[in-house]
């Protein structure tokens, strides 16, 4: 997260603050833990995005996702919940924690 790497999409250097997983296009994107769904947008860069908060400042964002997903801000969601539905890269899920709007490595956070 501290190391620059090369965008194919826009043909540059920059950090990355969460992880690309790799993902067939459509396919179901489950919640990593349980929280509240903060926030539902498109966003010019990382496409359909949802972010879920969770206790102690924590925040998952989901983005590059498919669709726009059968969630909407306020919702509660489970872990492990499939609720949720860059472009010169193979189809992918863009996966990034925060904590009090920090970015941490999200790598800690997978099983």
């Amino acid at each position: 997260m501290q190391e620059l790497s090369f965008n194919q999409t826009t043909q540059d250097w920059r950090t990355h603050d969460g992880i690309d997983l790799a993902a067939l296009a459509g396919e179901p994107v489950r919640a990593a833990c349980t929280g509240t769904v903060t926030a539902v947008y498109d966003d010019e860069f990382f496409g359909t995005t949802v972010v879920l908060s969770h206790p102690e400042g924590y925040e998952t964002i989901y983005a590059n996702l498919a669709a726009m997903p059968a969630v909407s801000a306020g919702m509660r969601v489970t872990a492990g919940e499939s609720a949720l539905l860059e472009s010169a890269s193979a189809s992918h899920l863009h996966f990034a924690v925060r904590q009090n709007g920090q970015s941490i490595d999200p790598v800690r956070f997978i099983d």
